[in-house]
Parts: structure tokens; sequence; C-alpha cells
């Protein structure tokens, strides 16, 4: 595992603090667990956004996201972002599937 050092304000830091005591762990592993989740979350949403204004496809979504093509339309279809699903995109997921 390498080392990151990173500055933090002190309202941060104390996020953190809060967030370690509460689960009951180390600052460190409250800090990759929230870097992990807020990075997955991050990325999900920009590959949505990208998505929406038709930069990509639902698999460019999911590759971008780390996802597979259904985990990545169940995360549209959780937050409402599949209206601009059309039978192209479905074409062109099915054809990677195969």
């Amino acid at each position: 595992m390498e080392n990151v050092t990173t500055r933090m304000s002190d309202t941060e830091l104390d996020l953190v603090a809060r967030l370690a005591e509460a689960k009951g762990e180390s600052r460190s592993d409250a800090i990759r667990q929230a870097i992990r989740q807020g990075a997955r979350e991050e990325l999900i949403r920009v590959a949505l956004q990208r998505y929406q204004e038709g930069d990509v496809g639902m698999r460019g979504a999911a590759e971008l996201a780390g996802l597979t093509i259904a985990e990545m339309m169940a995360e549209a279809n959780d937050r409402g972002v599949l209206s601009n699903y059309d039978e192209a995109d479905l074409a062109d997921d099915v054809d990677a599937l195969r």
C-alpha cells in the first residue's frame, strides 16, 4: 500500500475523526473507506452526466464508472436517467453482451 499525503482543513479533520469514532475504526481506515465510496459515487455521477449529454453510450458510461452495463443501467434507473436510452443504445448494449 502506498502512503499519500494531503492537506485537510480543521473541518475535514473533525469530520474524519467523528466518522472513525462512530465506526470504531482508525482515522486511516475511515479515510480510505470514505474515499472509496466518494470516488465510486462521483465516477457514477460523472458517467451518467456524460451519458445524458450524449458523450457516451451506456457501455461507455459503465466503463467510465467501472461497472457492468447491467449495474450502470440499474444506477441510471435508480436515478431516473434512462430517458436518453434509445433503440440504437439498446442494440449497442446487446452486441456488447454477446
